[in-house]
C-alpha cells in the first residue's frame, strides 16, 4: 500500500524542520522572525509609503473635488498621505495612461469618469484599458443637468428647442471631451430633438463651466454637483435633469424624460489601478474606500453634490467600463 501525505503536511514538516535548523545555529527568538517574514506576502505592510492619485482632469471639477474629499479621509485610515495629482486631456486618458504604465504597486491609481469607458472607441490610445487597468471600486453616479446661462432668453427644454429652430447657428454646447458624457448626452438631445448645436471641447469641467458662467457658451449637459451653487445663486438655469425622475437638491426642475421618454444618462467616478497588482492590495483599497463612502461626513458630502453613492464592489465598475462592448453608450 502507497500512503500519501497531504501537502499541506509536507510543507508543515518542512518548516518545523527550517525551524529547527535556525533555531539550533541562531536562536528560537531569530527563527521565529525569519519564518514570519517568509509566511508574510510582500504587500501585507501596505501602504508604506505616499499614494498618489492621478485626477486625469484640471483642478476644480467634479471629479477633482471628490478626489480631494475623499482622499482627506483615506488619508487617516490608510496612515499615508494621498497625493492628488492633474494630469488632463484627450478626455481623461493622458493620465489612464501614465496610470497604466505604472507599477503595479497600489502606490498610483486613477480617479477614473465615464470618459474612461468611451475612450477607447475615439482615440489610439498607447495601452489596452480593459487589460492595463483593474478596477477597485466605484464611488457614485449623477444626474447631469441641462443648464444655460441666465441670459439665455429659453427658461424649458421646449423653448430651448424652439430657440434652437428658429436660428440653427445661435446655439454652442460644452464638455468635458469627445466621449465624455456631457458630450454624448447632447449629441443624443441634438439627434433626439432635431436641432444643431456647435460642439465645444474643453480638457475638464471647470474650463467648461467658466465659460458656461460667462455664456460664451450657451449649453452644457453638466454634472449637476458641479453647477448646483451657480443655479441656486441664478447664476446659471436648470431646464432639465438626465434621469428618469427628479432629483431631490433640484426637485422644481422637471426629468427630461417628461418630453423624452427614452433620454437618460448619467455620470459615474470609480478608482483603478495598473493590472496586476496584488488582490490583497486591492481588497485593502476597496474596504477602506467602502468604510470612508459609509461615514456620515461622505454621505453628507455626496447629498450636497448630488452624487448617489454605488455599490463598491469592483465588477460594478467592471461593467460600467465594458459597457460600449453591449450598447456602445455609456
Amino acid at each position: 500500500m502507497v500512503f500519501i501525505m497531504p501537502f499541506y503536511k509536507y510543507k508543515q514538516i518542512a518548516k518545523e524542520k527550517f525551524s529547527h535548523f535556525i533555531a539550533r545555529f541562531f536562536g528560537t527568538t531569530l527563527a521565529v522572525v525569519m519564518l514570519s517574514c517568509i509566511a508574510t506576502p510582500a504587500s501585507a505592510a501596505y501602504p508604506e509609503k505616499p499614494i498618489e492619485l492621478v485626477v486625469p482632469f484640471p483642478p476644480g471639477g467634479i471629479v477633482d473635488v471628490v478626489t480631494r474629499t475623499m482622499a482627506r479621509q483615506l488619508s487617516g485610515t490608510l496612515e499615508q498621505p494621498l497625493v492628488v495629482v492633474n494630469k488632463a486631456g484627450a478626455g481623461g486618458s493622458i493620465g489612464a495612461a501614465q496610470v497604466a504604465r505604472s507599477a503595479p504597486d497600489g502606490y498610483t491609481l486613477l480617479m477614473a469618469f465615464d470618459t474612461h469607458a468611451i475612450n477607447p472607441l475615439l482615440y489610439k490610445l498607447p495601452f489596452d484599458s480593459d487589460k492595463a487597468l483593474t478596477p477597485i471600486s466605484l464611488l457614485g453616479t449623477s444626474a447631469l443637468v441641462l443648464a444655460v446661462p441666465a441670459s439665455v432668453p429659453a427658461n424649458s427644454v421646449p423653448e430651448l428647442v424652439a430657440m434652437a429652430k428658429r436660428d440653427p447657428s445661435a446655439l454652442n454646447y460644452a464638455s468635458t471631451g469627445a466621449g465624455s458624457s456631457n458630450q454624448l448626452a447632447a449629441e443624443l438631445f441634438k439627434s433626439t430633438t432635431g436641432i444643431n448645436l456647435t460642439h465645444i471641447p474643453y480638457k475638464g469641467g471647470a474650463p467648461a463651466i467658466a465659460d458656461l458662467l460667462a455664456a460664451r457658451v450657451q449649453v452644457m449637459f453638466v454634472s449637476t454637483s458641479s453647477v448646483l451653487s451657480h443655479i441656486r445663486a441664478g447664476k446659471l438655469k436648470a431646464l432639465a435633469v438626465t434621469t428618469k425622475q427628479p432629483i431631490p437638491q433640484l426637485p422644481k426642475v422637471p426629468s427630461i424624460t417628461q418630453y423624452y421618454p427614452s433620454f437618460e444618462v448619467k455620470s459615474w467616478i470609480g478608482v483603478l489601478a495598473p493590472s496586476g497588482t496584488p488582490e490583497d492590495v486591492i481588497l485593502r483599497l476597496n474596504t477602506e474606500i467602502r468604510n470612508v463612502l459609509h461615514t456620515p461626513k461622505m454621505a453628507a458630502f455626496f447629498d450636497k453634490q448630488a452624487i448617489q453613492a454605488a455599490p463598491p464592489h469592483p465588477q460594478n465598475l467592471a461593467n460600467l467600463c465594458k459597457a460600449r462592448q453591449k450598447n456602445g453608450r455609456v
